[in-house]
């Protein structure tokens, strides 16, 4: 008997349904969940992965199918889950869990890894953590039994406390699932050519933290190509950045600390998606391309040193050996986080920063790892005030007033911004010009430097606002004092 198209289509689906839950994640996106001997398994049912799921089972059950019948099996099972009123969290490759957290290792067998104070565990069976497994994710090395972190030092191109910031920057990210309240420092790694950069960033860092075949990318123009990429990694690494545009800045500040990207969900309604965007990040360049304040609060920019000819090691081999060596310095890096989780509650801060949290893994470091404290912290706070002097700089506003702070001869100064703009012009040199950068009406310039208050207080210049009969602009050189 010829079964008819629309019966051989609610057939497969049915008997493919009966077998998984349905639901939708957080992001309205129609899943699927399997429970077996192992640990659970979760699939967006649009994706191929479950395709190919639906593909088997009309092949077990004799049932071939058309590509427009594919797609109806999908349609119906979407349908199903979308109108089921069940709700899921699914997770990118890290998950809170009571006490610590978990890890997808991303290979076959689903195995995961569970991390908390004092203790770290391979789970292969049990798990009831739904993680979302993109096409594009490759399994981390297997873990050795046994870590050894030191392992790790010869391969980094940095100065110690440089390379300890970096460990510091893994740990955090590779122990911190995206939620409301948690937030990423951008890691900028600023390198002239032959420093290994790009090596250590795939390699090293995306191997340790986050495999993908994604790899390193080149910057996106589209900020949309951001938001999917981020929802389909936990880490993002860019190679060989020149420039950030102001608002690219501004959309890399979203993704350190957490937001989303409101679109129509389809061109042809007024239905607006909210796409949630964070994630970590990783920037790469020869060129300083960190120019606005708010982005240089937020970043960890190390600095690699420059290889000499005599000490380049050849690609395979540095690979080949790091590969080796990789099982016992993922399993360090795993014990790491658990030291840091155990003293988390009782580090001292003696630096604190924006970044906070990531100042506080670095003081349980530095009481792990016996090196004086408040040291790492004192190295990070010091890459921010240069960072953030390289802004003042930078900016034909903030270098100019800077100059003219440091040459008054006064402690302070205070004023309307048209009286300021002038003492500002007046005081440049015979024959300079204004800067195109430079505000051309007092308005402007009281907006301009409403920004860069933080950047220029770093550097010991106090900026406030006033108002009376007009508005007044009081500039204070605290290390006058």
């Amino acid at each position: 008997m010829v079964i008819k198209s629309i019966e051989k289509i609610e057939y497969v689906a049915c008997e493919l349904m009966s077998g998984y839950e349905l639901g939708i994640d957080a992001r309205d996106n129609p899943i699927a969940i399997l429970k077996d001997k192992g640990n659970v398994k979760s699939y967006r049912i649009r994706s191929k992965a479950f395709r190919r799921r639906i593909t088997k089972k009309a092949l077990e059950i004799e049932c071939m199918l058309s590509k427009r019948q594919l797609d109806e099996v999908q349609q119906i099972i979407c349908d199903h889950a979308e109108a089921e009123s069940h709700s899921y969290d699914v997770h990118h490759r890290v998950a809170p869990i009571d006490g610590g957290i978990e890890i997808d290792m991303g290979d076959a067998t689903h195995t995961r890894v569970r991390v908390s104070p004092k203790k770290v565990d391979i789970v292969t069976t049990g798990s009831e953590v739904l993680f979302y497994r993109p096409a594009t994710m490759e399994p981390f090395v297997k873990p050795a039994k046994k870590g050894d972190l030191d392992l790790l030092f010869p391969y980094l191109n940095f100065e110690k406390k440089q390379a300890w910031l970096l460990i510091g920057w893994m740990a955090l990210t590779l122990s911190t699932p995206r939620s409301n309240s948690s937030s990423y420092p951008i890691l900028a790694l600023i390198a002239s050519q032959g420093s290994s950069k790009s090596t250590t960033s795939k390699l090293i860092i995306r191997g340790l933290v986050d495999p993908s075949k994604m790899g390193l990318q080149g910057f996106p123009s589209n900020r949309r190509d951001i938001v999917l990429a981020a929802n389909n990694a936990h880490l993002l690494a860019y190679d060989n950045l020149r420039k950030l545009t102001p608002a690219s800045s501004d959309f890399m500040c979203i993704a350190s600390s957490g937001g989303s990207d409101p679109t129509r969900k389809l061109y042809t309604d007024d239905e607006l998606v909210n796409h949630p965007f964070q994630s970590p990040l990783v920037l790469n360049g020869i060129h300083d391309f960190i120019e606005e304040p708010d982005l240089a609060q937020r970043c960890v920019r190390l600095e690699m040193k420059t290889i000499p000819e005599s000490s380049r090691r050849d690609e395979k081999e540095f690979t080949d050996d790091f590969l080796v060596d990789a099982p016992k310095i993922f399993r360090g890096l795993l014990e790491l986080m658990s030291k840091i989780m155990e003293r988390l509650p009782n580090v001292t801060v003696t630096h604190p920063q924006r970044m906070i949290a990531y100042v506080r893994y670095l003081a349980a470091i530095e009481d792990i790892a016996d090196l004086e404290s408040g040291s790492l912290q004192a190295t990070y706070s010091e890459i921010l005030n240069d960072a953030q002097r390289d802004v003042v700089l930078a900016d034909p506003l903030a270098s100019v007033l800077f100059r003219w702070v440091r040459d008054l001869g006064n402690d302070n100064w205070k004023g309307t911004p048209s009286e300021l703009r002038k003492r500002l012009v007046a005081s440049l040199e015979f024959g300079s010009s204004l800067h195109k950068g430079f505000p051309d009406n007092a308005i402007a310039l009281s907006k301009r430097l409403k920004a860069l208050s933080v950047p220029l207080l770093s550097q010991g210049i106090e900026i406030s606002f006033s108002r009376g009969r007009e508005r007044q602009i009081h500039v204070v050189d605290a290390e006058a004092y």
